[in-house]
């Protein structure tokens, strides 16, 4: 009795070939790129809505997370690629899901701060000129400018930045860049400090101290 011939999948090589060749070499980069965005854009928006203490929260939750997803990677190695796909999945949409419910708090967030600020007029006695750079710094620790009205340019030398005072004062004043920015604003003789309230920048180093002569 002669044993029964194995079944074979039928595959179609051409159609094969085109997958394998042409069409993944595209589609996987370009739906990575989609994937990052959706990653970065929606992350951010959490951080913003969230403010300094939150923002440090959902790090050390996203970092964890990660650790914790490459720990079991890592020690299942006969994991599944449909498992392993389920969970970066369920990841990308938990993280695109609080970008969405952060939108309106994020947005309100800024509105909020630029509503209450009104420019000065009149001509400026001085202008100011601070440079944000790529490496989380101002070009400079202390600037020293007139008493007076001052206009502040806000230039990019690389990366998302705003310059905003410390002083409750001055609530609601805030220039960002890119582009380069610019505005006015009265400052009477003291000192004061300026720094970017992007999430984690200040805490890298990011202000310095003005001095108002």
């Amino acid at each position: 009795m002669s044993d029964a011939p194995a079944l074979e999948a039928e595959t179609d090589p051409r159609r094969e070939a085109i997958s394998t060749r042409a069409v993944l070499p595209f589609a996987l980069p370009v739906l990575s790129s989609i994937a990052v965005a959706l990653w970065v854009l929606n992350l951010s928006r959490a951080f913003i809505a969230g403010g300094k203490t939150g923002a440090l929260v959902i790090v050390l939750i996203v970092t964890i997370g990660i650790m914790a997803g490459a720990a079991i990677a890592s020690a299942t190695p006969r994991l599944q690629s449909s498992t392993l796909v389920l969970i970066v999945s369920a990841a990308v949409v938990l993280i695109v899901s609080a970008g969405f419910v952060s939108l309106g708090p994020s947005e309100s967030h800024g509105e909020g701060e630029a509503s209450g600020y009104v420019e000065p007029t009149g001509p400026a006695v001085a202008t100011l000129e601070v440079d944000a750079l790529p490496s989380l710094k101002f070009q400079a620790s202390e600037f020293t400018t007139k008493a007076g009205i001052n206009e502040i340019v806000y230039l990019d030398k690389g990366g998302t930045h705003t310059l905003l005072f410390e002083e409750s004062e001055f609530a609601g004043f805030k220039l960002q860049v890119p582009p380069d920015d610019s505005g006015k604003i009265d400052l009477p003789a003291g000192t004061y400090t300026i720094f970017c309230d992007v999430p984690g920048h200040q805490a890298a180093g990011m202000e310095a101290t003005l001095t108002v002569e």
